[in-house]
């Protein structure tokens, strides 16, 4: 029988509580498709001890809102608080399902490790040995920029630091949590001293089964993309009071439903030799997941939709500054036009940072590389200041959009 740890009352503060659950289900997220997706097993159970730990602060945070509420508009505003905490601990539980199919040894069918070693950014785990030359390094020094990787975690121990800062000194034996391409992830073991197995190259017959089944592979990684989308949207909506986002994260969540469904479908009527059962059966667990994560990014939203006044605590957690969220469209003169997102140095520009771009009738997570093109809607958020700069860069002749006007026009 698992036992589980008993729970004591500590005096820790709601926003602090609230803030580890968020950092560290997000961070959940990355770490268990990473183990999925590579058969990681020492990873898969970094995320089910992660899920232990936000578990036990769902239950403190409970206390405190418990113990915090003196009348009915206490109540009221609180149950926010709450209902955001409870879609953090559904999300570390989904993180901790995807972690399950490594652990159980389900596993996950190759062509879907494939497909996201190619158009994916990849996770690695990489321990710092004994006589590291990188050891006594701030990760300021490691110049991590020119490899195209980012730190996201270090495990000290039994403790992470996530989200760790240029100034963090790396130490003997630390596990770095690194998210990159992977060039830049193999550049990085090296200078480590990591001499870890690197991935095997895919056989023939493989390589061929992952082109004849590449319909799931996409449909899947819309599911992941969307799902993790939905995250960002949904936090976002919270920081800004933004009713206009928290609706965007309610239209994804039909485009979800559908997606998992045709991603099933699609599963279970293909042609799958016997011995791929095990890897077709991790398949439809990471679809379940994905829509899980969905539809607790709704459940935030949902606290913005239903009209309750946003807590201090959910203000302060999320960002203090005060912001503002924009919908603008990129007409065919912007200087935008053709530019990847990293070469349209939005944020360096403008003060705005793009939470998402709708294309035609999809809202995508954009990444670095992702080209912006005539017509389509950037949804950014950021200091008041920035919004008149962007919607000049992005439509010089034109205002910015109100989602009523982006349904009228799309």
């Amino acid at each position: 029988m698992h036992r589980k740890e008993k729970i004591t009352y500590q005096p820790i503060s709601a926003r602090e509580l609230l803030l580890e659950m968020k950092n560290l289900s997000e961070l959940m997220i990355d770490l268990a498709y990473s183990a999925a997706l590579f058969n990681d097993k020492e990873l898969a159970e970094d995320v089910i001890e992660l899920e232990e730990r936000v578990d036990m602060l769902a239950y403190l945070l409970n206390m405190e809102i418990m113990i915090a509420a003196r009348d009915v508009e206490d109540a009221k505003t609180l149950s926010g608080v709450a209902r955001v905490a409870s879609a953090a601990d559904k999300i570390s539980d989904a993180a901790g399902d995807i972690a399950a199919i490594v652990l159980q040894d389900i596993g996950v069918h190759p062509i879907i490790a494939k497909i996201f070693e190619k158009v994916e950014e990849r996770l690695a785990r990489i321990s710092v040995p004994k006589n590291s030359p990188i050891i006594g390094k701030k990760l300021d020094d490691l110049d991590l920029a020119s490899m195209g990787i980012d730190v996201i975690a270090i495990r000290r121990g039994r403790d992470w630091i996530i989200d760790p800062k240029d100034e963090e000194i790396i130490t003997d034996e630390d596990i770095l949590i690194v998210r990159g391409t992977q060039t830049g992830i193999n550049e990085f073991k090296e200078k480590a001293g990591d001499k870890s197995v690197r991935t095997k190259e895919m056989k023939p017959r493989m390589l061929r089964k992952v082109e004849k089944f590449k319909e799931i592979v996409d449909r899947f990684a819309e599911l992941k993309n969307i799902s993790e989308l939905m995250i960002d949207l949904a936090y976002s909506a919270l920081m800004l009071n933004s009713k206009e986002l928290a609706e965007e994260v309610y239209e994804l969540e039909e485009q979800i439903d559908k997606l998992h469904t045709e991603f099933e479908l699609l599963v279970l009527s293909s042609r799958f030799g016997k011995s791929e059962i095990k890897g077709i059966l991790g398949l439809i667990r990471l679809g379940v997941a994905a829509e899980k994560i969905s539809d607790a990014a709704t459940e935030i939203a949902e606290v913005i939709l239903r009209g309750i006044e946003p807590h201090p605590v959910l203000k302060m957690t999320i960002e203090e500054a005060e912001e503002t969220v924009v919908y603008v469209r990129v007409s065919g003169d912007s200087p935008l036009v053709n530019k990847t997102l990293k070469e349209a140095r939005i944020p360096e520009e403008t003060g705005m940072w793009v939470l998402a771009i709708r294309k035609k009738d999809k809202c995508i997570r954009p990444k670095s590389n992702t080209r912006i093109e005539a017509g389509d809607i950037l949804i950014a958020s950021g200091y008041s200041d920035g919004k008149e700069d962007l919607i000049k860069l992005a439509s010089p002749k034109t205002e910015s959009l109100d989602i009523e006007d982006l349904e009228m026009n799309d």
